[in-house]
This record gives C-alpha cells, structure tokens and sequence, in this order.
C-alpha cells in the first residue's frame, strides 16, 4: 500500500500525481488545473492551506501569508480579490495573543485590498495533535471580463518574464528556520494584484502564474506539459539575490525550485513583452523585471535551462520535498 509522503506535498511531481488521482475520484475529466478556477461568469475562486514552521518569518506571519497567498491565485488569473472565508484549526496551548497577532496581520491584508471577509470557522484541538495552528483561506474574486488568463492560451514564440528575484520566500523561511545569518534577506509575501491589474489590458498577455510550492521550475514544467511546447530560458537572466544564492549555497538548495510568495511569470506575446517590462517597473514590486527565455514548438514537455557555461541543463519537476512546512 501506497503511503502518503511530505514530497506529495511539494508543489512537484507527485503531488501532480497525488492531485490527478483525487480528481479522478470525483469521476471530473477535463478540469483545468489552475490554482484558481472560474466556474461561471464574473467568478473566480480558489482555497489554500497554510502550515508554515516559523509561524513568524522575516517578511511576514501565517496571517498575512494565508490572505497573499489565496489573493495572488486570483490576482494571476486577472481576477480582482472581493471576499475571504478563513477557517482556523488551533492547537490546546496556544497563546490567544498570539493567535489574534496573525489575524491582524491578515486583516491587514485585507483592508489593504479592499477584501471583505464573509465566513469562517474555528477549531481547538487537544494539544499534540495540531503544530500550533493551520489556516485554510477560500478568496473570492470578479473576473476582467472577456480575458481568459490561461496555460490554454500558451503559444509558441512567447516571451517568459520574471517580475521580481525568485526563492525569496523559501530562502527566508530556511535562514530562520535553520537560524543562519542572511543579511538582510526577507520573503516576497505580499499582495501581487496592485501590480497585475496595470498589464491586464495587454492584448498579448496570455498566462500568469505564482510560483509558491515547487518554486518558478515547477511552474515552467506545469506550462511545459499542458500546452504541449517546449521551453527554453537564460540562467543569467534570472534575478537571485546574492543572499538567497548564499542560503541555497550552505543548505544544497536549488533557488529554481523555492517557494516564492510575491513573484509571478508571465508569458506575453514577444511584440508586448517591453510594454510588459515598462509597466511592472513602475511598481517597487516588479523592480528586477525582467524577460528570461521563450516558449518554442520544439522539445514539447520539455523546460531547458541555457547554462552560463553555454551548455542546455534539463530542468524537471523536484520528485521529494526540498523544505516541508513553507506555505
């Protein structure tokens, strides 16, 4: 018998095996998936868990990361964040100042964004059985009306653009974790839909996507399979801040493959790529935008990395859990 492992929880290829086999359970075939589904016109949904170790990191708390990260899945599929459900599941013990710290950090979140929050549900178990406390966030969002933000619109020819350094998130929540030294090195956890909504009229872009769980590598091999192309980008093109690269350095992490949660690639058609790059460097957000490689009719399902030795590194989804407990 099969058991579940943390690597069915890493965002790579098997919690892609474990998710396809939960919605074969469902008798559904042909379901997209994204991180956010719009089942009907004018709405857009989507719901996450949280189980973060620190529950504080640099950058951020499990409050604000639970509303980010449920926002930004609607925020990549040019969907505007309106309403939230949090449900809590806490632990016997737990200090209620602590507790209501996390809440304020997500209502922050909120009132930022103009988010109301419309349900939710609290529960206390018996000390032992939970690890302080797990969020669950269901955010509700309106759709721009006739785009379809999707890996079904992927094309061959278009350009791939990072909008900020990647593995900021995973990088932050190792240090602390591990309590290494790392500067000034905080996570990405932030809102992305303040940025977003100012390219969402460009007649070419075509897919966004968050690179949270399984980090930007995991997103370019989803893209990669669903639309059946190939993919090819540039290592010296893609921002890593010196301190996330000295993290994955002592840690034998590789940054391709940590959680981001204030970072977006996005594929735009090549003739709206600079439009593109001019409107997210207006935000601090998007400051190192910047465009990293193509998708291309050849090698479909395949992502490769051109390498600084001028080589072609295959990159693939990670198999087992690089750092459990991160979102």
């Amino acid at each position: 018998m099969e058991r579940l492992s943390t690597g069915h929880g890493s965002g790579g290829r098997l919690t892609s095996e474990l998710v396809s086999d939960i919605i074969s359970s469902f008798g559904v075939s042909g379901l997209e998936q994204e991180d956010c589904a719009i089942p009907e016109k004018g709405l857009a949904v989507t719901i996450d868990g949280y189980t973060i170790t620190p529950r504080v990191f640099p950058g951020g708390d499990i409050g604000k990361l639970a509303v980010c990260g449920s926002v930004n899945d609607l925020a990549v599929r040019g969907a505007e964040p309106r309403y939230l459900a949090m449900s809590l599941v806490a632990e016997e013990g737990l200090a209620k100042d602590e507790l209501l710290s996390y809440m304020r950090s997500a209502g922050s979140v909120c009132a930022e964004l103009s988010i109301e929050l419309i349900s939710g549900d609290t529960k206390i178990v018996p000390r032992g059985q939970v690890d302080g406390l797990f969020i669950t966030t269901c955010a509700l969002g309106k759709p721009l009306p006739e785009r379809n933000i999707g890996a079904d619109r992927l094309e061959a020819g278009d350009t791939l653009i990072v909008t900020t350094s990647i593995g900021r998130h995973g990088a932050a929540v190792a240090a602390a974790r591990y309590n290494l030294s790392a500067g000034s090195l905080k996570s990405d956890c932030t809102p992305l839909w303040p940025l977003v909504k100012d390219i969402l009229d460009i007649p070419g872009l075509h897919c966004m996507r968050d690179c949270t769980r399984g980090g930007m590598g995991t997103v370019l091999c989803e893209w990669a399979e669903t639309a059946s192309l190939g993919i090819l980008f540039d290592e010296n093109m893609v921002p890593i801040d010196p301190e996330v690269r000295s993290v994955c350095d002592i840690l034998g992490f590789d940054p391709l493959y940590l959680a981001c949660e204030g970072c977006a690639v996005i594929a735009v058609s090549p003739d709206d790529a600079d439009e593109t790059i001019h409107r997210l460097k207006k935000h601090d957000l998007a400051r190192d935008a910047t465009c990293i490689g193509r998708l291309t009719a050849e090698n479909s399902g395949y992502v490769g990395m051109r390498t600084e030795a001028g080589g072609i590194r295959l990159v693939d989804m990670p198999v087992g859990e690089i750092l459990p407990r991160i979102c």
